[in-house]
């Protein structure tokens, strides 16, 4: 093949360069004369041949390629949407950051916790709208409980310690039931009323004991109650020891004498009254404590 310089002419058909030959060497195409109709390449691109030319980058299989795959992406990121938003919504559980999304109850159905609202109720509810989201209201817990109605410690031992003290309250009461009787008994000179209040004034003094040893710690004004009942119970036991001593000297004597003129007599009815004030000042401070534990409300003619 001859080749003219300065000839830049390309086959039309397959690219080859033909220079000013009027025939393709490789495909044998006829090629238009020089000074004919246009060349196969137009301005700027005379070293390029038709058929690159002619080749549009969209066509390639890389970028072919590559719209596929978005085209797919595209399909499926439409199918999750619309899968999700047709399908049944779910309640996410307490906790996820976001209120649930309630799907409509049908007629007279039964309302689930987290998906149904009763009627009269708002549409959205959440973990976030209030204590009560459950399907059961907790039940109600005294003072000092913990979740679910579960008794804290020191619930616990405020309740142990008030029932100590209830305990000891009821055998203080039974103590004081019998001494009138008793004392009643040493008047008419009957050794069995000596022995009575010698009984009780033993057993005031066990509770006076047992009193000082209370723990209080955990009660609301533990301290001023205590107090209150350690002097209720001093004043008692030194009134049944005076009304003691007043009877066996009484008994001892044959019963002569005027009883309300006797020192020891005068003295218990003194410390008796001691310990009524004492005891009042005790039930005011108890009775708080009595209703928070459901205990007896004890009276001061009781203790």
């Amino acid at each position: 093949m001859a080749y003219e310089s300065g000839s830049n002419r390309f086959c039309r058909r397959c690219g080859s360069h033909v220079g000013t030959l009027a025939q393709c060497p490789r495909c044998r195409a006829q090629q238009t004369p020089q000074g004919g109709e246009p060349s196969a390449t137009g301005p700027g691109d005379d070293a390029e041949p038709l058929r690159l030319r002619r080749s549009r980058p969209w066509r390639r299989p890389p970028v072919l390629i590559s719209l596929v795959v978005a085209a797919l992406a595209l399909a499926l990121t439409w199918w999750i949407v619309t899968a999700d938003r047709s399908g049944p919504q779910q309640v996410p559980s307490a906790g996820q950051g976001r209120a649930p999304v309630l799907t409509p109850a049908s007629p007279g159905a039964g309302t689930e916790a987290g998906t149904g609202a009763s009627p009269g109720s708002s549409p959205e509810t959440g973990p976030e709208t209030g204590p009560e989201t459950g399907p059961e209201t907790s039940p109600s817990t005294s003072p000092g409980t913990g979740d679910g109605g579960t008794p804290s410690p020191s619930s616990r031992m405020a309740r142990q310690q008030a029932e100590a003290m209830d305990e000891l309250l009821s055998s203080s009461s039974s103590a004081r039931s019998n001494l009138s009787e008793a004392i009643t008994d040493a008047t008419r000179c009957e050794r069995g009323g000596v022995e009575t209040i010698r009984d009780i004034t033993g057993s005031r003094r066990d509770q006076l004991a047992a009193a000082r040893a209370l723990a209080v710690t955990a009660l609301a004004g533990g301290a001023e109650l205590k107090g209150a009942l350690v002097d209720a119970l001093g004043a008692s036991y030194e009134a049944d020891a005076a009304f003691l001593a007043w009877a066996r000297r009484h008994v001892a004597a044959g019963c002569t004498g005027a009883v309300t003129s006797d020192r020891d007599y005068r003295l218990g009815l003194d410390r008796s009254e001691a310990a009524q004030k004492a005891k009042t000042r005790f039930v005011r401070a108890w009775r708080p404590i009595a209703e928070t534990y459901h205990l007896t409300a004890w009276k001061p003619d009781q203790i």
